[in-house]
């Protein structure tokens, strides 16, 4: 049997597909990109992601000509230790102004062309054959129709891995029913966030392990000074599997290789590797 082209794979979703330029086409914008991106230096390559306008402030950005104001996902509660706001996607790559008119397009076709995400988002998965997909590299769920889309996805592919993280409490359950989907919550037991200082990181860890729970510290921000080998989420798939993940503060004015307790933690890292290979 024949193998369906893109773009009979496209129209099968009712979504137009151009095969010279690997572009779709949307009501408000036009032709534009598919929507989920191949990777990063983070991630890794077949690892897709989708992202959205991140905090919840709002950007003043012009594209094709038109200006749009257009309000972040995200409730603003990533602090770090000192109390005030630490969001990474505000940061580096994610302050050039194409990143922001990509990412503004995606936010607006979220808010306005619910469906036709969806639908175009299911069809790149089987055009593309994708594996993996991490919801949110920015972003959040802003509503909860918003994240019930993203669980009618997960439900249609049952052979692909969706991961994510949500400080939104009410939506932190949605993918709960799903076997190949999971919401990672920022939200721990007690109250307190998954990420922060070495101190903080090694509390939760001994705390959740004592109660039970799958629990994974990730090394993202700090392995180059952990001489600790890269591990992407291409090959880790921990925040697929795992109940809570807990991040080293980066990015940010603190510096965790110079923590007092930065060697102790990196030895309680490679011993949950050690422990999760056996």
């Amino acid at each position: 049997m024949k193998k369906a082209s893109k773009k009979e794979i496209y129209a099968k979703y009712d979504i137009k597909y151009d095969p010279k330029t690997g572009k779709i086409y949307s009501l408000l914008f036009g032709w534009i990109r598919p929507l989920l991106v191949d990777g990063n230096a983070k991630i890794g390559k077949g690892a897709y992601h989708f992202s959205t306008l991140p905090t919840n402030r709002i950007y003043s950005v012009d594209i094709d000509g038109k200006h749009y104001d257009v309000k972040g996902t995200c409730n603003c509660t990533c602090m770090g230790a000192d109390g005030k706001i630490s969001c990474y996607a505000t940061k580096g790559n994610y302050n050039f102004q194409s990143v922001i008119r990509s990412l503004a397009k995606k936010t607006l076709l979220c808010y306005e062309s619910l469906d036709f995400v969806r639908r175009a988002i299911m069809a790149q998965i089987e055009a593309d054959n994708i594996k993996l997909v991490r919801i949110h590299a920015a972003g959040d769920f802003f509503s909860m129709e918003y994240a019930l889309m993203w669980k009618t996805i997960v439900d249609t592919f049952p052979g692909v891995v969706f991961w994510t993280y949500t400080k939104n409490k009410a939506c932190e359950s949605v993918f709960d029913t799903c076997a190949n989907g999971n919401i990672v919550k920022s939200f721990l037991p007690n109250g307190k966030m998954n990420f922060g200082h070495c101190d903080h990181i090694m509390a939760m860890y001994e705390l959740l392990k004592a109660s039970g729970k799958k629990v994974h510290i990730c090394f993202c921000g700090i392995e180059k000074y952990a001489g600790i080998p890269a591990k992407h989420c291409t090959n880790c798939h921990s925040c697929a599997t795992c109940d809570y993940v807990l991040f080293i503060e980066h990015s940010t004015d603190y510096q965790a290789e110079k923590d007092p307790l930065f060697p102790a933690l990196v030895e309680m890292i490679l011993a949950q590797d050690l422990e999760n290979a056996a």
